[in-house]
């Protein structure tokens, strides 16, 4: 013998839900707003302090180690508030944006240990770093963001 199905009639509460399903669905944002919250809310700013600190870096590469090495403290710090703004929300950007990060992360910590010790080819290897890949992958990153940006 079959068991009997009893359908029951819409309580208010899942109507509720529903209805704040259906609004919450019809407000999704777009991926350029997305970016455009990131690059508000923190994006630009650390962008700014990173080609600052990361400039700062590559115009003292030429000196002396006693003014590498402070350069170099200035970017990891400016490396640690990146790091905790959160991923930018364009995976193309974001993986140019995290390279970036990383770059400038293992060429200062190797500057900053080289000042540390007196070495100066350590020091100037960390610089190479910084330049190379931390400041290149930042423009490729930059260049997307703005890109993605223009298409609000």
């Amino acid at each position: 013998m079959p068991l009997p199905v009893r359908v029951l009639a819409p309580t208010a509460v899942t109507v509720a839900v529903a209805a704040a399903a259906a609004l919450l669905a019809g407000c999704s944002r777009t991926p350029a707003e997305e970016l455009e919250d990131w690059y508000s809310s923190g994006g630009e700013s650390r962008i700014e302090k990173l080609n600052e600190s990361a400039g700062r870096v590559n115009d003292v590469s030429m000196r002396t180690i006693d003014v590498q090495g402070p350069a170099c403290q200035d970017l990891l710090k400016a490396v640690a508030a990146a790091e905790k703004l959160g991923p930018v929300p364009r995976e193309a950007a974001q993986g140019y944006w995290k390279e970036s990060l990383d770059g400038f992360r293992r060429g200062a910590e190797e500057c900053v240990a080289g000042a540390s010790k007196g070495g100066e080819l350590q020091t100037s290897r960390g610089i190479v770093v910084v330049q190379t890949e931390g400041l290149r992958k930042l423009v490729s990153a930059v260049s997307m963001i703005r890109a993605g940006l223009s298409q609000k």
